[in-house]
C-alpha cells in the first residue's frame, strides 16, 4: 500500500530535552490560556500548580477519591491568592460532555500513561470539543514508563491523527507533546497526513530517549554520529516503508478487533438460538409427559386422522392410555428416571444465587448483600436462591424465593460425598430447568462437583463466582484451579488493601462486601434506651464464637471476667440465629440474637471479636474500636493476616493466645477517650465503600449484554 506523504499542512516541529519545562514553552510560545482544563492521570506530576504560580487560571479534574486528596494537600501549600486560581475536583474526564461544561480554551492531559487516552474515540472526542467548540489547543505531559518507552512513535502517531505538533520532547523525566486541533478529516486523509517533519521528529525523540538510557559520556561521545543517522534516514526518503509499518500495524489491530466482536455477538446469538430451543423442548416434554388422559386421546383421534398407519394403530394405543391412567403412570418421564418434566415458569430475567454455609452465615450474608442491591438497580430481577445454609428465613424475610439442601455435615455420616453431590446436582438442575436463570452467582470456598455438574448442562448460562481472596499459604492454587469453571470471578477485597474496582482476566476486584450500608445502622441513644443502659456506662459487644462462658478457663469466660471488674461497662455478647443459644444469668450483660448484630454497632464503644471476614469487616466499615483476637485454626481463612492489616493501622489491638493480664491492658487501652476516637478514626480510613453496590452493578450490567 502506498501513501501520499506530501504534507497539506506546513509543520515545523521543535524537538528539545531538558529545556525548559512544558509550563514555560506555553508561555513562551504565547500558549496562556483564560481557563485551563487539566486531567490528571494520578497527580504524579505538577504541572498545574506551576502552571497556577504562573498566573493561569486552572481547572484540574481527578479521576479517584485519594488522588483528589493527594492534590488537595499539594494545594494547600500555596499562598492563598494562588488557591484563588485553580479549581480541584473529581470527575470522569473521559465523558466529553462534562469536558464541554468546562468550557476552557486549553487542555492538558497529565499522569501516568494509559492506553485509553490515545484510544482514537477519546482523542476525537478532545479534538472536537476544542476545535469546534472551544477554539483552543492541546498539551501532553506524561511519565517516560515502559508503555511510553516501547514506542514513543505510536504515541506521537496517536496524536497527530488530530493535533498539529508544534514542540515535543523530554524534560526531567516526563515526555511533553504540544500540538493545535486539526479540522475533522476523513480517515484516509489522516493516513496521508504523516509528513517528513513528523517522521524526522519521531526519530529525533526516539534518538534522544535513547541517549536518557545511557551515560553522559557515551552520549559526547555518539552525538554527532546519531544526528547523522537522523539526516540520512530523512534524506534517504525511507517515508514511505515507516509509514506502511506503522498503519499496517494499526489496520490488523483494527481487524483483531473487529473479528473478536463479531466472534462476541455470533456467541451471543448462539446462545439465544440455543436458549429458545430449550425452552421449546422443555414446553413440548411437559406436554408429552404431563398431559391428562383427555388430552392424549384427543391427540391420538387427531393423529390418526393424518395417517392409515396411524388410524390402524388407534384401538391398541387408546388402550394403554386407559391403562396408564388407571395405573397412575400418566405423567411419568419416559427418561425412566421417574422425575415429572416441568414447564420453565420464568421469563428469562432471573438471577440464581448459590450461597455454600454449614456453621456459619459468611458466604449466604455477603451474596444477600449482593442480590438486595440488584433488586434495588433493577426491581424487575427475579431474584432466586439456592442454598446449604439452615438460615433459610433470611432469604424468605428478604422476599426471595429460595430452594434449601442440608448440607452434607448434617446427614449421617454413611452418606458419601459422591451421593450428596448426586443430590445437589438434581436440585440445582430442577431449579434451572423451571427458573432459566440468565446468570448464576456462587460463593464458597470451593465449587461442589454437583453444582459444576450442574452449570454446564445449561447453554449460555452467566456463571460467576464470588471468591474470597485471603487465603492461608498452599490453600490458594487449590482453589484456584476451579476458577476456569466460571466467566467470571469477583473477589471481594480487604480493608486496607488496593480495593479499587479493577479487572485482570476473568477477575475482577472489589470493595469488601457487607450487607448494610452506613447510613441503614441505629442511631446510638436509640439503642442504649431500647436497652435500658444506665448514663455513663460504656458499652462492649463480643462475639467470639466458641468457648463455654462457664468454663472459667475459656477465652471468652477470661474476658468477660475482665470486663466486668469495671463498674463503668455493660456487656453485650452476640449469638449467631443458626447457634445454640446462651444459658447466661448475669448482672450487666445481656444476649443479642438478631440479624444482622451490626444494625446495633453505632451504641458500641469497643468491640471484641475474632476476625472473620464479615464481622472484621463490619467492624472497621462502621468505624468500631476493636480488640481482635483471630482463629488461628481455620482450614483456609487467614484470620492473622487480617487481623494485623487492622492492628498496624492502629484501627484494633490484636491479641493472639491472650491471658487474663492482656485484657486487662488492652480493655484499659482502647476505653481511653483519646485512644478511642483515634481508633474510631483509623478504622474508617480502612474502608471507603461498599463493594455489594459495585457487584450488583456488574451482575445486571452483565445480564444486560446477554439478552
Amino acid at each position: 500500500m502506498n501513501f501520499d506523504v506530501s504534507p497539506f499542512y506546513t509543520e515545523n516541529i521543535t524537538v528539545s530535552v531538558n529545556e525548559g519545562c512544558l509550563n514555560n514553552k506555553l508561555v513562551s510560545q504565547g500558549k496562556k490560556a483564560n481557563s485551563l482544563l487539566v486531567l490528571s492521570g494520578n497527580g504524579e506530576t505538577q504541572s498545574s500548580l506551576e502552571l497556577v504560580k504562573l498566573d493561569q487560571q486552572v481547572i484540574e479534574l481527578v479521576r479517584y477519591d485519594e488522588e483528589l486528596q493527594t492534590k488537595s494537600e499539594m494545594y494547600q501549600t500555596l499562598p492563598r491568592e494562588l488557591r484563588e486560581k485553580v479549581t480541584l475536583q473529581q470527575s470522569n474526564f473521559y465523558d466529553s460532555e462534562i469536558l464541554r461544561s468546562y468550557n476552557s480554551d486549553m487542555v492538558i492531559l497529565e499522569g501516568t500513561f494509559t492506553k485509553r487516552f490515545f484510544e482514537e474515540a477519546f482523542l476525537k472526542g478532545v479534538h472536537t470539543l476544542l476545535a469546534d467548540e472551544l477554539n483552543g489547543s492541546i498539551a501532553v505531559k506524561l511519565p517516560l514508563n515502559v508503555d511510553i518507552t516501547e514506542d514513543i512513535s505510536e504515541v506521537v502517531l496517536c496524536l497527530n491523527q488530530f493535533f498539529i505538533a508544534t514542540s515535543m520532547g523530554f524534560e526531567d523525566g516526563y515526555f511533553y507533546f504540544i500540538g493545535e486541533p486539526r479540522t475533522v478529516l476523513s480517515e484516509e486523509r489522516i493516513k496521508q497526513e504523516v509528513t517528513s517533519d513528523l517522521l524526522a521528529a519521531i526519530l529525533k525523540l526516539e534518538k534522544s530517549l535513547q541517549k536518557l538510557n545511557v551515560t553522559q559520556q557515551e552520549v559526547q561521545t555518539k552525538n554527532e554520529d546519531e544526528e547523522d543517522a537522523i539526516a540520512k534516514a530523512v534524506a534517504n526518503q525511507n517515508l514511505d516503508q515507516m509509514i506502511q509499518q506503522q498503519f499496517q500495524i494499526r489496520e490488523l489491530k483494527q481487524q483483531l478487533k473487529s473479528v473478536k466482536n463479531e466472534t462476541t455477538k455470533k456467541d451471543k446469538q448462539l446462545a439465544r438460538v440455543t436458549q429458545r430451543y430449550n425452552r421449546a423442548q422443555h414446553i413440548v416434554n411437559h406436554m408429552n409427559s404431563n398431559a391428562s388422559a383427555r388430552y392424549l386421546i384427543g391427540d391420538a383421534v387427531m393423529g390418526s386422522s393424518k395417517s392409515f398407519r396411524r388410524a390402524i394403530r388407534l384401538p391398541k394405543r387408546l388402550l394403554r392410555i386407559y391403562r396408564d391412567a388407571k395405573s397412575g403412570k400418566l405423567g411419568r418421564n419416559i427418561n425412566g428416571s421417574g422425575s415429572f418434566e416441568v414447564e420453565p415458569i420464568d421469563d428469562g430475567n432471573a438471577i440464581l444465587f448459590v450461597p455454600t454455609n454449614g456453621a456459619g452465615l459468611g458466604h449466604l450474608t455477603r451474596l444477600l448483600a449482593i442480590a438486595r442491591r440488584v433488586k434495588r438497580i433493577d426491581p424487575s430481577k427475579k431474584i432466586i436462591f439456592h442454598t446449604t445454609s439452615s438460615a433459610m428465613h433470611l432469604i424468605l424475610q428478604e422476599g426471595f424465593l429460595g430452594y434449601h439442601l442440608p448440607s452434607k455435615m448434617l446427614f449421617p455420616k454413611e452418606m458419601s460425598a459422591k451421593q450428596w453431590n448426586a443430590m445437589l446436582r438434581d436440585h440445582l438442575e430442577t431449579v434451572i430447568s423451571i427458573h432459566q436463570p440468565e446468570t448464576i452467582v456462587f460463593d464458597g470456598a470451593f465449587p461442589y462437583a454437583g453444582l459444576v455438574a450442574s452449570m454446564r448442562k445449561k447453554d449460555g448460562l452467566r456463571k460467576i463466582w464470588v471468591k474470597r481472596g485471603q487465603h492461608k499459604e498452599g490453600k490458594a492454587e487449590l482453589v484456584e484451579s476451579k476458577e476456569s469453571e466460571f466467566d467470571e470471578v469477583y473477589v471481594p477485597g480487604e480493608a486496607g488493601g488496593e480495593n479499587s474496582l479493577r479487572k485482570e482476566g476473568i477477575k475482577t476486584y472489589c470493595e469488601p462486601v457487607l450487607y448494610l450500608d452506613r447510613e441503614e445502622l441505629k442511631d446510638r441513644e436509640s439503642v442504649r434506651r431500647q436497652w435500658n443502659i444506665p448514663e455513663g456506662m460504656k458499652m462492649v459487644y463480643v462475639q467470639l464464637g466458641a468457648g463455654k462462658i462457664n468454663d472459667i478457663h475459656s477465652t471468652i469466660s477470661i474476658l468477660l471476667n475482665e470486663l466486668l471488674k469495671r463498674d463503668d461497662v455493660f456487656v453485650v455478647i452476640g449469638e449467631s440465629i443458626i447457634g445454640n443459644r446462651m444459658d447466661l444469668k448475669m448482672d450487666r450483660v445481656l444476649t443479642l440474637r438478631d440479624y444482622p448484630n451490626s444494625i446495633y454497632f453505632n451504641a458500641f464503644d469497643l468491640i471484641v471479636t475474632a476476625t472473620g471476614y464479615n464481622t472484621f469487616h463490619e467492624v472497621m466499615y462502621f468505624g468500631v474500636p476493636s480488640i481482635l483476637i483471630p482463629n488461628e485454626n481455620t482450614k483456609t481463612d487467614d484470620q492473622v493476616a487480617r487481623a494485623m492489616i487492622a492492628g498496624n493501622a492502629g484501627a484494633a489491638i490484636v491479641l493472639r493466645e491472650p491471658g487474663a493480664s492482656d485484657f486487662e491492658q488492652a480493655i484499659e487501652k482502647a476505653l481511653d477517650e483519646d485512644n478511642n476516637r483515634d481508633m474510631r478514626k483509623n478504622a474508617l480510613a480502612l474502608m471507603k465503600e461498599n463493594g455489594a453496590q459495585q457487584m450488583a452493578e456488574m451482575i445486571v450490567a452483565n445480564v444486560v449484554a446477554n439478552n
